[in-house]
């Protein structure tokens, strides 16, 4: 593994950290990630560009994800990183362990939309993630509230906090979550890249 550059500063403040494919990148991405900078109150958000992603094939060409990724993170204080790819890591666990200990004075809460909140649990050391920071979850489209049924749900029930308290989430011990009802954003990757065939 070669040495972590972060891609900012990070001492006393408050990072919302936004993984993904992004194959596209999209208008929904994008609204995750700005109602989460609102909500939570955070100084920046990083948006992570996955290496690969051990639950999907044909993740698609990792500088045209990127591109697209910094095409769509135009709001001043969201940076698009490929510490993955620095780092030669894949599952998210690791990658957020990484950065953390990177940057032990920083706030970081991970972010998610909801559509991810569904299968979480299938994600390697999902558990651990939920105990290494605190989590965001965004509202998002065709996904209603079954998902806060899901097993993520149902497992850290008790760390969840009430909506109205969001922009505490930053700095909590995690366990520590909240889901963020918001305007929906129809677009998805899977469409958009369907559309293109």
């Amino acid at each position: 593994m070669s040495r972590l550059v972060l891609p900012g500063p990070t001492k006393g403040l408050r990072i919302g950290l936004f993984g993904g494919s992004f194959h596209p990148a999209h208008s929904g991405h994008y609204h995750v990630a700005s109602t989460a900078m609102k909500r939570l109150q955070l100084d920046w958000v990083w948006w992570i560009v996955a290496r690969g992603n051990p639950l999907k094939t044909g993740h698609g060409d990792f500088d045209k994800r990127f591109a697209s990724a910094k095409a769509m993170a135009h709001e001043p204080r969201m940076i698009v990183t490929d510490i993955e790819r620095q780092m030669g890591l894949t599952y998210t666990y690791q990658t957020l362990s990484t950065i953390v200990s990177a940057a032990p004075q920083a706030d970081f809460v991970w972010l998610m939309g909801a559509d991810n909140m569904v299968g979480f649990h299938l994600w390697g050391q999902w558990q651990q993630i939920a105990q290494l920071m605190p989590i965001a979850i965004i509202a998002r489209p065709g996904v209603g509230p079954g998902a806060r049924n899901s097993p993520f749900a149902r497992r850290f029930a008790a760390s969840r906090i009430p909506e109205a308290a969001a922009k505490t989430l930053p700095g909590r011990t995690p366990p520590a979550w909240v889901y963020l009802n918001a305007p929906l954003d129809p677009a998805s990757s899977t469409a958009i890249r369907e559309s293109r065939v």
